[in-house]
């Protein structure tokens, strides 16, 4: 009916004129407050935890931007965003503009991904051989694993890549002959 409430919602008066509350609520709102702080307590735990676990990837992070330059997390963010166009494959023609162009492009592509070590650029430089280059340099491989060819160094590469499909005549036909 309209203007009544239930018998849960009715409190009783106590002597002291106050509102009391029946038993089996009150043992029923302990057992929720206690449910709620064992809950409240387990989410402190959990997000203790985790914060704790975000500091070790935040210093796992900072190690590795110490590793690839020491500029931090700003600097990787802004490097990742940074697409660095690769270099056009080099098949092998001799053709002195080719030749010197492909070296060219591959030393840029070495300063803008920031690339210094003499082995990687070495395997990087073969990645984008293709044709007879890449053939030239399958053979090289196995002479190198044949103890027979050092090529383990960028300037080692790039003469030999200059010797094997620079054209022999370029200088003289340049002086116009």
């Amino acid at each position: 009916m309209v203007g009544q409430e239930p018998e849960s919602l009715r409190q009783v008066a106590s002597p002291s004129g106050q509102a009391a509350i029946p038993k089996e609520e009150t043992s029923r709102l302990a057992e929720t407050v206690m449910s709620l702080e064992v809950k409240v307590f387990a989410l402190e735990a959990e997000i203790t935890g985790l914060s704790s676990e975000l500091e070790d990837y935040q210093q796992v992070i900072q190690e590795w931007a110490g590793a690839f330059g020491g500029g931090g997390i700003a600097d990787m963010r802004r490097d990742m965003e940074l697409r660095i166009p690769e270099p056009k494959a080099y098949s092998g023609a001799r053709n002195a503009k080719e030749v010197e162009n492909f070296l060219f492009d591959i030393e840029q592509y070495f300063l803008a991904a920031n690339i210094e070590d003499e082995a990687r650029k070495v395997s990087t430089t073969t990645m984008y051989l293709t044709g007879d280059a890449k053939l030239w340099w399958r053979i090289k491989y196995f002479e190198i694993q044949e103890n027979q060819v050092r090529l383990d160094t960028w300037a080692l590469l790039r003469e030999a890549i200059r010797v094997q499909f620079f054209p022999e005549n370029v200088e003289y036909n340049a002086s116009g002959h």
